[in-house]
């Protein structure tokens, strides 16, 4: 085989890199090592090193010899070469790899590869994608920085193996849902270059990641004197917010993004234009459209919270934010939580059957709905559902319940 010199590029049988041939570990090298802090002069075990002998041939030209034991078979191996330049150079490849004849081969082909590398293949399909939101395309970039190219993005994807991306994938301390969608990501990536005539397969698709998937938490429905006891624990303008998740079911980043421009107050019921959302992209915290198509909604209002609404807009200019952090900015969802959530919640918890979290609300308002009587296409269109699954998943028991109840006032 044509080896080309690979100084430290080499893979060691755990996925990871072993230092250049230059810094090899040696007897002479090895620092002492801290044990239970108490440093003793303690050196590991060190793997022999290929070593090379010159061999005359019986016409008179000489030929070198690589010897090693082969990490994965235990064997003493050898392989002749012709020039010492090439005996040098295996020998160097091998020792950094732990004497691998295996590996040290693949980084030998690595080195020799004009393929692009993984990295670069699956930025080039990040940016080639259409129909993304750029929020999306830059959480994939995310992604692909922290978990992807650390461990593979360096090698040149013809020569990327199923059992490197099964290695990665164990090796991935990360919640499994985000080890599905970074697999994903490079699966997506390898299929472009499928079709780019790169490479003959997909290496990574047919991976399997375990669902681990929890029981998601049930959501918390309010009684009303629950809501009555919530809101008399509000302090200040917080108030008119709750008063509006609760009666809109508005999602937070909907609500916290309207300005009165995206009221109509005029009449009895007023009516919230569902225009806008905060939304994180990688610039930070940016006003877009809502979570999705349907989401661009107009819910409408009850009187109370209607007179209320006017009455708290007054003053503020048409197309400032209506409910705004202390200094004026977006009304952060974890600081409201911590500021102004999580005390009126302790102040009121021993008369509350569950303890509920700012998204209840919004659960809370089509609970309600669905005990007077208001069909879930109704409810899905009010709460910006895409589907009407979504609704009839997450509240269609309720509306059974409902029904159970409509039909018990028969008897």
């Amino acid at each position: 085989m044509d080896f080309t010199a690979n100084e430290g590029s080499g893979l060691n049988r755990t996925g990871g890199s072993n230092p250049p041939v230059s810094a090899s570990l040696t007897r002479t090298n090895a620092a002492p090592v801290d044990r239970g802090g108490v440093l003793v002069d303690w050196h590991p075990t060190i793997t022999r090193m290929a070593s090379i002998r010159e061999r005359p041939r019986k016409d008179g030209s000489i030929v070198w010899a690589v010897l090693w034991r082969d990490a994965d078979t235990g064997k003493q191996t050898s392989r002749t070469m012709l020039t010492l330049q090439d005996a040098q150079e295996l020998a160097d490849f091998l020792n950094a790899n732990n004497n691998s004849f295996a590996l040290a081969a693949r980084a030998a082909s690595q080195k020799r590869s004009t393929a692009p590398r993984v990295g670069e293949v699956i930025s080039r399909h990040i940016e080639s994608l259409t129909g993304v939101a750029a929020d999306t395309r830059a959480k994939y970039r995310r992604n692909t920085k922290r978990h992807i190219l650390p461990a593979l993005g360096a090698i040149p994807v013809d020569a990327l193996t199923r059992a490197d991306v099964a290695s990665w994938v164990n090796g991935m301390e990360i919640a499994d849902k985000t080890k599905r969608n970074v697999h994903s990501v490079l699966s997506a990536a390898l299929e472009g270059a499928v079709r780019d005539e790169l490479v003959p397969g997909n290496v990574a698709k047919g991976i399997k990641i375990r669902s681990g998937a929890r029981a998601p938490r049930d959501p918390v429905y309010l009684t009303q004197d629950e809501i009555a006891l919530i809101l008399d624990a509000v302090d200040g303008p917080a108030r008119m917010l709750v008063r509006l998740l609760l009666d809109s079911g508005m999602r937070w980043g909907e609500a916290t993004a309207l300005r009165p421009a995206d009221l109509d107050l005029t009449q009895d019921h007023g009516v919230v234009h569902v225009t806008r959302a905060w939304k994180q992209t990688a610039d930070g915290w940016n006003i877009a459209g809502p979570k999705t198509k349907r989401g661009r909604r107009t819910v409408v209002l009850p009187k109370a919270v209607t007179a209320q609404l006017r009455d708290h807009v007054k003053g503020i200019p048409q197309r400032s934010l209506i409910f705004v952090s202390k200094t004026g900015n977006r009304l952060d969802n974890s600081r409201f939580h911590k500021d102004v959530w999580k005390p009126t919640i302790n102040a009121v918890d021993d008369h509350l059957h569950e303890r509920p979290t700012i998204h209840d609300l919004r659960h809370t308002h089509a609970s309600q709905l669905i005990a007077k009587g208001v069909p879930l296409t109704v409810i899905q269109r009010r709460l910006g559902h895409e589907s009407i699954k979504t609704t009839s998943d997450t509240y269609g028991h309720l509306a059974a319940d409902a029904d159970v109840a409509a039909a018990a006032a028969l008897d």
